[in-house]
């Protein structure tokens, strides 16, 4: 069952065809008490909406008792308040006693970053540090790099202050800060990253099961874009509530910014480039400092062969498809709230690996 507040749209995405009938329904999920209607008798749903309608839908699968997924989190929902993915995870004692399952996060990253994090953790006696980076290229005739996520979240999860775990807490720092050069696998190659507030930082120290050091995410962005953004929102551009008179109309100044992105969900060409993610876990391994290192890459040609869409979108799709598996396989571990770290590291790698998508590994020890 395919569901959109467009009915036009979701009629479009049931027509895309697989090996079961599809059934295409308008509906806002705002409405919680329509969704939960429309949810019942379901096993589970798959949220691909923007994270700021997370909590409501995960009211409506409880009451539905349907399990959840979902492939973010959002900053907080009060001023001072924890961050979202802290808000689901709140939610477990409801979950466990309805006896459903919510997995929030199964993406490409976060998602499969913290899976990735626990299979590179396990070997070690000791983990120092976290690393973990995203990067990418993508280009289009008219424009430069630009994010190939959701344009909304990718603003969202900017404006948000960057946390890092410093060994026993989370630290807010400065947007922008901590600019590091980064070496992602080829094609992408080296980037220019910076702190930017990510939920892995939020959950690898509570759920991995072994201390921390340290653990902070970073994204490979254009200065120019990332600069230009900043100083948009500290002169209040970026408020909601923050009008421009446009065509006889007033709307905010935020929404006509992000019309001047690409939506990556239209386009109907291939894109150039490709996109990675890289996890460096660094600790003691017997008498030995090592770091293990997982990376996974896949060009945007490739992804538009496979399926016509870009790299960014297609393997997070693949995560919410291998999680779907794992609910229909009975081997998720219990009712609640989990986050992806909670997996069996070695089934997820094996389903993900059957996908045609493989992991490279490699370890390498450090001079003491």
């Amino acid at each position: 069952m395919v569901m959109d507040r467009v009915g036009d749209r979701a009629r479009v995405l049931s027509g895309l065809g697989g090996r079961a009938p599809i059934e295409a329904h308008a509906l806002n999920v705002e409405n919680v008490d329509m969704l939960t209607r429309a949810l019942r008798g379901c096993d589970i749903a798959v949220n691909a909406t923007l994270p700021k309608y997370n909590l409501g839908i995960m009211r409506a699968c409880l009451e539905a008792h349907a399990s959840y997924l979902d492939v973010a989190a959002t900053g907080p929902s009060r001023p001072g308040g924890p961050p979202g993915i802290l808000e689901q995870i709140e939610m477990d004692a409801a979950f466990r006693s309805a006896g459903v399952t919510a997995l929030p996060c199964m993406g490409l990253d976060p998602g499969m970053t913290n899976v990735l994090a626990r299979e590179a953790a396990q070997p070690l006696d000791r983990i120092d540090a976290i690393r973990i980076r995203s990067g990418g290229t993508a280009k289009l005739p008219g424009f430069g790099n630009f994010p190939l996520y959701s344009r909304e979240a990718f603003l969202d999860d900017f404006l948000v202050r960057p946390t890092v775990w410093t060994g026993d807490r989370l630290e807010e720092r400065e947007p922008m800060s901590d600019e590091e050069e980064f070496a992602f696998p080829d094609p992408v190659g080296t980037q220019r990253t910076f702190l930017v507030s990510h939920e892995e930082v939020k959950t690898l120290p509570r759920f991995l099961g072994k201390p921390v050091g340290r653990v902070d995410f970073k994204l490979g962005l254009d200065p120019n874009l990332a600069h230009a953004i900043l100083s948009l929102e500290r002169l209040g551009l970026l408020k909601e509530d923050r009008l421009i008179r446009l065509g006889g109309q007033r709307v905010p100044f935020r929404k006509v910014l992000l019309s001047t992105f690409p939506e990556p969900s239209a386009l109907m060409v291939p894109v150039e480039g490709a996109t990675a993610v890289s996890v460096e876990v660094e600790g003691a391994k017997g008498s030995s400092r090592v770091i293990q290192r997982r990376d996974i890459v896949l060009t945007h040609q490739e992804a538009y062969r496979r399926r016509g869409t870009t790299a960014v979108t297609y393997l997070t799709a693949m995560a919410l498809a291998v999680a779907v598996g794992l609910f229909a396989d009975r081997v998720i571990p219990r009712a609640g709230v989990l986050v992806p770290e909670s997996l069996d590291p070695a089934r997820v790698l094996q389903e993900w690996k059957a996908r045609d998508l493989p992991v490279a590994k490699s370890e390498r020890t450090l001079a003491e």
